[in-house]
């Protein structure tokens, strides 16, 4: 094995450590804290306590589409009450119009990090918050419960921080695999909540619809075209299927779908973009760099998405837009299980090649990627295609 993996086989374990002593010696000192009173004691749990709900999820864009049905959990159980919800500057747009939401709290991700999490201990703690509910098994969300003076806070018992809690949930996706919609609604399940309406929610923008419309007139689209999205980036590189094979695909199904194939992505990806147009015969538009608004309302009109595991993946499926999805590795925390499409018009495409401790950040073969063809993508894309029954060429 090479050192370099070694090392960072090591430095998981001894982070897995540090969260253990972590949360040991955070235990003694909040439970010396309410013995001396310096800490509030846990109160017993009273529904009609709670008129200001703070939910709390300042992670990736994924996240943000897949906790909506607990959004909407959360507003039909406590009607009555005003909905905060916190989330990072670039996924606001997808809880912008959100009906179950009152006020949204912006975490500046341009802002140096501990700075901006004092400016948001400051803000939150103005709007006299009842009950926290943190969405995100980590550290700072559940430290942010805790300084935002609610007398109930609920969330994920991880990363050493259940301390901070007064209502701690075990995260047992490790030996209990399930997807993120149902993580999530385990969360709120704890108070009795119903969770029986699964469905996503993606708001939709007149900026974002106006862009939509300029943009495909402007590249001769119209509604009767058979547009295809193509997304071949993601947050992670080990989620990367090949160039060449979203190459190839494209350029069958312009070829044998008459399609009109749309590369969209983040400004970052630009060049990997560029890498998949260079292997085509074909040229495709480029959707590269649009506001996450903007991507909303353009996927929305698409009639197919084929992506790796990435936000762009989710809120196409949350749109309706049916998705093939390409899933390598099998580590828990990244399986399609956990991260898959949320609906019932998608297909993923996978390998299980069973590898014993999958750590995909330390692969260097990455051959759960590697192995899928384009003949597997191209086969699930006929498959959803012909679905739909769209014209062929």
């Amino acid at each position: 094995m090479p050192k370099r993996l070694i090392f960072k086989k090591f430095a998981r374990r001894l982070k897995k450590a540090y969260y253990r002593i972590l949360g040991f010696l955070g235990s003694v000192i909040f439970a010396l804290g309410r013995i001396l009173r310096l800490i509030p004691r846990i109160r017993p749990y009273s529904t009609d306590e709670v008129r200001r709900i703070l939910i709390i999820r300042m992670d990736r864009i994924g996240d943000v589409v897949l906790s909506t049905p607990t959004f909407k959990a959360v507003r039909q159980h406590f009607r009555e009450a005003k909905i905060y919800i916190l989330v990072r500057s670039y996924t606001k747009d997808l809880v912008i119009g959100n009906p179950d939401i009152n006020k949204i709290i912006i975490f500046e991700d341009k802002m140096p990090f501990l700075k901006e999490i004092i400016n948001k201990i400051r803000e939150i703690r103005k709007e006299n918050i009842d009950f926290a509910i943190v969405l995100h098994p980590n550290f700072w969300p559940n430290l942010l419960a805790f300084a935002s003076g609610a007398k109930y806070r609920l969330g994920y018992d991880a990363a050493g921080s259940g301390f901070f809690l007064t209502k701690k949930v075990k995260d047992s996706r490790p030996t209990n695999p399930r997807h993120e919609v149902e993580v999530t609604l385990d969360v709120v399940r704890t108070l009795g909540i119903d969770t029986t309406d699964k469905k996503l929610y993606i708001p939709i923008s007149e900026e974002g619809e106006r862009f939509a419309d300029f943009f495909l007139r402007d590249n001769n689209c119209e509604s009767v075209d058979n547009l295809i999205a193509i997304h071949p980036g993601g947050y992670y590189h080990y989620t990367h299927w090949s160039v060449k094979g979203f190459a190839q695909v494209s350029d069958y199904l312009i070829e044998h779908f008459a399609a009109k194939v749309v590369i969209v992505g983040s400004p970052l990806e630009q060049v990997l973009a560029n890498e998949v147009v260079s292997f085509m015969k074909n040229s495709p538009i480029i959707a590269i760099g649009t506001t996450l608004t903007q991507l909303i309302s353009l996927l929305k009109r698409c009639k197919l998405f084929i992506g790796n595991s990435s936000g762009p993946m989710h809120i196409a499926s949350a749109s309706g837009v049916p998705v093939v999805a390409i899933f390598g590795n099998i580590h828990p925390a990244d399986h399609y299980r956990h991260w898959g499409t949320w609906g019932e018009a998608n297909i993923v495409v996978s390998k299980e090649l069973n590898c014993s401790d999958c750590q995909p950040a330390d692969c260097l073969r990455l051959d759960c990627l590697r192995l899928i063809t384009p003949q597997e993508v191209i086969k699930a894309a006929e498959t959803l295609l012909n679905k739909i029954q769209i014209n062929k060429n």
